[in-house]
């Protein structure tokens, strides 16, 4: 070819356009990425955590407003891309693009129009960070219920992980605010739900149920058995039965735990249902009887502080075994002398019960008033030594020595079970006296006259009975858990409510028989956090679960083990944060938090809810997502 020759172009073909075509393509090519720029974030964010996040208690944490927060994040970065999209097109539709292309420094001039897109993109991926952590969350949750999880510990610990959000949010829903790492409640907000909480059908309200968070749609149509009486028709909260009778319950629960707020609860909600309400406190502090003192008069109630209580309230055998409840335990040597006490008791209360220690001393030292015949005048006056002491001189001579540390406690106008004072009756009593421990005692001792007598009458009247740390009160040759066997026997017939606390399962009683006859007594348990957990979360049951083993190497599960396993597992209960309690009854489990007294500055009304969370908008809800 020579110089003045020109190259010969196939008919059709433009070697300009085809470039220009292809640098468009390749424009085009570009703009899909940084479309695709946001997925970049939440891509490198799964890559970051990896599956260890979903051991994290705040990664299970899920707020009311999710749900909200998702759409708009979508809803942004969607738009962000629409928009992109029709800018590119429409600029190459209008041959701009192929225009821009055929300048010499098109290239210089792409980059700066592209890097501020780019940027833009990459953080609106942020926004879908919250989308991407909900969708990781129901991923995580389909695994762990259907036990696909390689590693059983990492099972174990996101499990772990869920209870404890389940009660961080509860918390949040009720306005307490506690420390995600102890545990320990560090204060609360001025608008916080407190006890009583009124909700549907007149219940009222002690406790915030806690919902584990992320529920899976087969979760949703399983069917499982509901607490009954303790817990209201909506799953929402945990109420005080509303009949006495079915008021029965053993809470155990360490010191420190929560467990005064929660019984200061049931007595706050009894009160609005118009029970009078007994409260024998074994820990004995002041502050803490005063606190509920002034709580109950809050509401408007009345109430009683270390009043002086009644001994010689009930029948005349009911007197005679409170006080020979003061006698020394039977050994043999002194059993002689003890049979003598009570017969000269029960001879001088032929015609009526004794009022008083100075009806005590008149009888026993003038008894032919009070006697039913000669033969137990002559037992009374028979002398027993060679001075002429008189078996009823004797009797109320050691009868005397045994009530004079009582007598600052005692008085024949005080209250008794049958006569209260006020609307509470408060009754601090220091074990680590042993007056205040004998006074105790005999208090338990009363209760179980005065259930006895209402079953006699027939009276169904509601009453409550609440004993703190009951087990310190049991003296003498008595054993805690048979105490609180009998009490719960007989207190369902008697319509009597009757809560009984202890710090431990084994304070109820050395003898594994005796303990477990309390503990299977047929009242509610409840239960929060303890050292020695094993005997309580035994009576929640036990679940078939299939362990699966893993290979040495990879992710994938190997072979695999039904075996059972507790429902409620032991480390949880040790590690259960203040307030966070567990109920069972009949069967049914339900974890709850229980909800703190009313501050003195709030005067408004509590108004009925149809669930905690529906007048807040700033807390985490059950499962939104």
């Amino acid at each position: 070819m020579t110089a003045t020759e020109k190259p010969v172009v196939a008919a059709g073909v433009d070697p300009v356009g085809d470039a220009v075509a292809r640098i468009l393509a390749a424009l085009m090519s570009v703009l899909v990425v940084l479309i695709a720029l946001p997925l970049v974030v939440p891509l490198i964010a799964r890559r970051i955590a990896g599956d260890s996040v979903a051991t994290k208690t705040r990664f299970w944490i899920v707020w009311r407003w999710q749900w909200l927060i998702n759409t708009l994040g979508i809803l942004i970065v969607a738009a962000l891309v629409v928009v992109e999209i029709l800018l590119g097109v429409g600029w190459v539709q209008s041959g701009e693009a192929r225009r821009f292309v055929a300048t010499e420094d098109w290239g210089a001039k792409l980059v700066p129009t592209l890097v501020p897109w780019g940027v833009a993109n990459l953080l609106s991926g942020t926004l879908l960070l919250p989308v991407f952590w909900s969708l990781q969350r129901r991923k995580v949750a389909g695994l762990v219920r259907n036990r696909r999880i390689a590693d059983v510990v990492t099972q174990e610990r996101i499990e772990s992980a869920r209870k404890r959000a389940a009660d961080h949010t509860a918390a949040l829903r009720i306005g307490v605010k506690v420390n995600a790492g102890t545990g320990q409640v560090s204060g609360s907000r001025e608008d916080h739900l407190a006890v009583p909480r009124p909700v549907a059908d007149g219940k009222q309200a002690f406790g915030i149920a806690s919902r584990t968070p992320v529920r899976m749609l087969a979760d949703r149509f399983r069917d499982t058995r509901r607490v009954r009486d303790w817990v209201d028709d909506a799953g929402a909260h945990v109420v005080l039965p509303d009949t006495a009778s079915s008021c029965r319950a053993l809470v155990i629960a360490e010191s420190g735990s929560g467990k005064t707020v929660l019984l200061n609860g049931l007595i706050l909600c009894a009160l609005e249902y118009g029970w009078p309400v007994f409260a024998i406190d074994a820990k004995g502090d002041p502050a803490d009887a005063d606190q509920l003192a002034d709580a109950v008069r809050a509401q408007g109630h009345t109430a009683t502080v270390g009043e002086a209580w009644d001994l010689f309230a009930g029948t005349a055998e009911q007197v005679t075994s409170k006080l020979m409840r003061l006698m020394p335990v039977p050994d043999g040597a002194n059993q002689y002398y003890l049979d003598e006490i009570r017969g000269v008791l029960q001879a001088v209360q032929s015609d009526s019960p004794i009022r008083g220690i100075d009806d005590l001393r008149n009888r026993l030292t003038r008894p032919g008033d009070h006697v039913r015949d000669q033969f137990d005048l002559s037992m009374v006056n028979q002398s027993v030594d060679r001075s002429g002491t008189t078996a009823g001189r004797r009797a109320l001579q050691t009868l005397l020595i045994a009530l004079r540390p009582l007598e600052q406690w005692i008085a024949d106008d005080g209250w008794s079970f049958d006569r209260p004072h006020s609307d509470v009756t408060i009754v601090p009593l220091s074990t680590a006296d042993d007056t205040q421990a004998r006074l105790g005692d005999l208090l338990l001792l009363d209760i179980r006259h005065f259930l006895a007598t209402r079953m006699q009458r027939r009276d169904k009247t509601p009453v409550l009975v609440i004993v703190d740390e009951f087990a310190q009160l049991v003296t003498g040759a008595q054993d805690p858990g048979d105490t609180a066997g009998s009490l719960f026997e007989t207190a369902r017939s008697a319509g009597v409510g009757l809560v009984l606390s202890a710090q431990s399962p084994a304070g109820l009683s050395n003898d594994d028989t005796r303990r477990r006859r309390a503990l299977t007594s047929g009242a509610a348990l409840i239960f929060g956090r303890s050292k020695d957990p094993e005997d309580v979360v035994g009576y929640a049951g036990t679940i078939m679960r299939m362990e699966s083993n893993a290979h040495a190497t990879g992710d994938e599960l190997g072979s695999g083990r039904a075996q059972h396993s507790y429902v409620i597992p032991p480390q949880d209960v040790r590690e259960a944060a203040d307030g966070a309690f567990w109920i069972i009854q009949s069967g049914a489990i339900a974890p709850f938090r229980a909800l703190p007294h009313r501050r003195p500055t709030l005067t408004q009304e509590s108004e009925p809810l149809a669930s905690p969370t529906e007048d807040r908008e700033d807390v985490p809800g059950s499962d939104p997502e």
